[in-house]
């Protein structure tokens, strides 16, 4: 009998500000950036206040050393309350050869006219920039951005907020990233999202950036992936950090951590911050962390576990 040629795996996309792209060419990843930051509807009323082009070349510049690094990928998380500029977001990846990944989703301020709006609301909200597309740009959301800071907590507005993250990623499949401050409020993330029914594989808990490894391996037990992202931000506890992700890597987890900056090029800006001057701060990562856990013991395998395949696995989300 003649033998049946077996089919050869599906390809899982990831969409990014450029199209969709195989996740197999998303190299290394920072799983929680910006590029980005101003007050939402600021660029809008008062154009006059900001240079577009000379954002979009700074922007650009730091993308491109963050290509000569080693980087392939970022994931802008960036969402509408924090000034989101889908365009110059993607013009900046043109320029660059970089990826980015943009988000859907809502920080810390959310739009007055949504705050009584429901989890199934959210949800639409949030499925709609996934499925067709943010506004009119035709670019589509490949992750979903969630935030809880404490105080004040979260409220009954910013629950709905998680539980329609929650049912928007069991809908598409597109995974959800966390904002926590301080990173303890990932407890009551995880609680929600638990009750909520969605996958935990589909959350990655944020701004873990902690030595408590009592917490980070909460988070890992869960099921959850954790972002450690404020790399060059928080020196004063880095040493504390790097040993916790040595221990992790030493137990066996690095499939489930990713290392990232929570890096702007352009914050708040009404004015540009003009010609990039080196390091970029999306380069800390790849060169000075990856070179003291290196230091640590830590495997090149778990490095490239870190920075390669778990946001990979990631961002592939329930299709993968």
């Amino acid at each position: 009998a003649r033998r049946r040629r077996a089919r050869p795996p599906a390809v899982t996309e990831v969409q990014t500000a450029l199209g969709p792209v195989p996740g197999e060419a998303l190299g290394l990843t920072l799983a929680h950036e910006h590029l980005y930051v101003a007050s939402a509807g600021m660029r809008e009323a008062y154009p006059h206040l900001f240079d577009t082009e000379a954002e979009t070349a700074h922007a650009a510049a730091e993308l491109s050393e963050a290509r000569e690094a080693g980087v392939g990928t970022i994931v802008d998380v960036t969402t509408p309350d924090l000034g989101r500029a889908p365009a110059m977001i993607r013009e900046a990846s043109r320029r660059s050869g970089v990826h980015v990944v943009l988000a859907t989703g809502l920080w810390l301020d959310p739009p007055r006219m949504l705050r009584d709006a429901s989890a199934e609301e959210f949800a639409d909200l949030f499925a709609r920039e996934i499925e067709e597309g943010v506004a009119d740009t035709g670019i589509r959301a490949g992750v979903i951005k969630v935030a809880n800071g404490d105080p004040p907590g979260i409220g009954a507005t910013e629950e709905r907020i998680l539980r329609g993250a929650a049912a928007a990623a069991s809908r598409t499949g597109v995974p959800i990233t966390t904002h926590t401050g301080p990173y303890a409020i990932g407890r009551e993330q995880m609680r929600i999202f638990a009750d909520a029914g969605v996958e935990p594989r589909l959350v990655a808990i944020g701004h873990s950036f902690t030595g408590d490894l009592g917490y980070l391996r909460e988070v890992l037990d869960a099921g959850h992936y954790l972002s450690i992202d404020e790399f060059r931000w928080r020196r004063d506890i880095e040493a504390e950090v790097l040993a916790a992700i040595a221990a992790l890597c030493a137990e066996g987890r690095a499939a489930r951590l990713m290392l990232s900056h929570d890096h702007a090029p352009e914050i708040h800006a009404y004015r540009p911050h003009g010609v990039h001057r080196p390091p970029s701060g999306f380069t800390y990562v790849p060169r000075e962390v990856r070179a003291s856990l290196e230091r640590l013991g830590v495997a090149a395998s778990d490095l490239d576990a870190m920075l390669v395949e778990a946001p990979r696995a990631f961002l592939e989300g329930a299709r993968g």
